[in-house]
Parts: C-alpha cells; sequence; structure tokens
C-alpha cells in the first residue's frame, strides 16, 4: 500500500482594488500616481495547509502460485507472507518510522495538522514594472494587521508564514485570516492586493520545549455549546494522540478548552480527558486539565481544545 499525502490546499486569490470574488474576473490595476486603469492584474496564490488529501494506491504482490504448488510444498511465497507480522508488514506500506513508541498500529486515515509554515504565499510582481519595494501584510479577522513582512526589489517567489504575530503570538484556530499585498515600482506606482480570508482548523506548534496541538471547537464537538464530541472530532482527537505517542510517549499532558461559558469548558474539558485518557490507557491523574471563559467573537466559532505536551527530561 503506498500513502502519498499532500497537506495542501490552493486558494486562488484574484486581488485589486475593486476585489469582486473567487468566481468573477480579476480586476484592473489601480495606481496612486494617476488613479487610472492601465493594467491587468496578476493571479496571486496562497495555498493554507489545513487539510489533507489522502491518495492511496493499492499494490499488489504478484507471482505464481497454483493449487498444486499449495498442495505439494510450503513455497518460498507461502513462507514470506506468513512470516510477516500485520504490524511489521504495514510499517514501511503506511510511512511509519523505523520503530514505534506505541505497539497500536497508527491511524493513517486521520486528518493532518498543520504545522510551520501554516501558509505559503506566491507574490508576482505585475508584469512589465519593476518592483521598488513590497509589504505583505498577513490581517486577523477583523481586517487589523496581524505579521507584517517587506523588502526591496523583486519579491521572493515564495513566502511561508509561521502562524504567528509580529510580537510571537500564535494565530487563533478557527478563526479567518487573509491578507493585503502591496507593490511600489520604480515609478512610484502601487499596486495592492487584497487576499479573501482563509483558516487553520488544527494547528501543531510549540513554545520553548513544550509542544501544543490546538483544534478549533466546531472540528471537535458535535453542536455548538454542547460537549458531545463528533465522530469528525474523534478522528481529529486520534490523529493528535499518535503524535504523542510517536514523539511524546514520556511527557506530562494537559487538556486545554476554551468555551464561552465556564461550565461548558469544564465540561468539555472532562469529555476530552476521558477520551484521552481512554485511548491513551492512563489513569486519570496523568492528564490534567484547565480552562478559560472567552467570549467568540464571531457568532459561527465555538471556542477551541488544546492538547499541551509538557516536556520530560
Amino acid at each position: 500500500m503506498k500513502r502519498n499525502i499532500d497537506f495542501r490546499i490552493l486558494v486562488v486569490f484574484l486581488a485589486a482594488a475593486g476585489f469582486a470574488s473567487l468566481r468573477g474576473a480579476p480586476a484592473r490595476a489601480w495606481t496612486e500616481q494617476d488613479g487610472a486603469v492601465n493594467a491587468d492584474l496578476p493571479e496571486m496564490v496562497v495555498e493554507a495547509e489545513n487539510q489533507v488529501r489522502q491518495d492511496i494506491q493499492k499494490s499488489t504482490l504478484e507471482f505464481d502460485l497454483s493449487a498444486a504448488v499449495i498442495d505439494t510444498f510450503f513455497s518460498r511465497e507461502d513462507e514470506m507472507i506468513l512470516s510477516i507480522s500485520p504490524v511489521e508488514g504495514m510499517r514501511s506500506l503506511v510511512n511509519n518510522p523505523g520503530t514505534l513508541d506505541s505497539d497500536q498500529v497508527p491511524h493513517f486515515w486521520a486528518p493532518e495538522m498543520a504545522g510551520s509554515p501554516v501558509a505559503t504565499f506566491y507574490p508576482e510582481e505585475p508584469e512589465g514594472h519593476e518592483s521598488d519595494s513590497w509589504i505583505l501584510t498577513v490581517t486577523d479577522f477583523r481586517g487589523s494587521p496581524f505579521r507584517e513582512y517587506e523588502g526591496d526589489g523583486r519579491p521572493p517567489e515564495t513566502l511561508g508564514w509561521d502562524g504567528r504575530d509580529d510580537q510571537g503570538g500564535i494565530l487563533d484556530v478557527g478563526y479567518p485570516y487573509s491578507y493585503i499585498f502591496t507593490i511600489t515600482d520604480k515609478g512610484t506606482n502601487t499596486y495592492n492586493y487584497a487576499g479573501v480570508s482563509f483558516r487553520i482548523p488544527a494547528l501543531d506548534s510549540r513554545e520553548g520545549r513544550d509542544r501544543h496541538l490546538d483544534f478549533a471547537g466546531d472540528r471537535i464537538f458535535a453542536h455548538k455549546g454542547r460537549a458531545e464530541l463528533s465522530d469528525p472530532g474523534r478522528e481529529w482527537l486520534t490523529g493528535a494522540l499518535d503524535i504523542v505517542r510517536r514523539d511524546n510517549p514520556y511527557s506530562p499532558l494537559k487538556v486545554f478548552v476554551v468555551a464561552e461559558e465556564e461550565q461548558l469548558a469544564i465540561k468539555r474539558a472532562e469529555v476530552v480527558k476521558d477520551f484521552v485518557t481512554s485511548e491513551m490507557i492512563l489513569a486519570p491523574d496523568k492528564v490534567e486539565i484547565a480552562t478559560a471563559v472567552r467570549p467568540n467573537l464571531r457568532a459561527e466559532l465555538d471556542g477551541s481544545v488544546g492538547i499541551e505536551i509538557g516536556h520530560a527530561d
């Protein structure tokens, strides 16, 4: 079995001052010098690495094996097939590491989390214009600047965003982010590219020596304002526990839940803790819980769930 995983989802951003929509025709450029419509803007691409596409292809072991051969002697092919245990046999085929910290077969169908970079931008110069300087500003759901990159001359072919703001704080999973890309050419004409929003539903990040696995609440729970896990939520958490088993098998764990109400946060934390201790076969006192109350700033959002992996010496 061959497993190819592509973590990238391409979102084409058509930009201009009069940005219409992803399905609309690209708007024309506006310059600060004369306000004239004078050029078509090129497309700009951003890939938000927050979803996974699994392309599983099956391969078979081909050899001539007749009933007569099976009946008469124990063939080399028989020995090869029967001598391989299920776990050892799957190891190389599902892209597992050479050794496992757990005897449990990894759940290779579970959705993957975004890492760093969480998004990669592909800026381009306007055709026929030489860039003098450029600025890329990642904006939060309010449209406020979150992270800014700038430089002189041609923009880079690719620019990866690690999910952090200018002060080093991490993004909020589930919340929409966008960007504004500005190029000033040698003639002082300014070209503005305004992007459409994208979201990061799950994020694997580090703070010093500790690791954080964070999920948007609507990916984990079946209903807004309730504490029951959804089927996709169990898959997300199962994938997170595979990371714990593989990379941090002896580290202390904490379940951290943010919700709009204190009682809801506590109930959700207990539900996630029960799932973690059951799947990991841990004593309840091995998993700590913590909660925080935060009003959701957008009606469709539903808090967050974090599994904090502490550093173990």
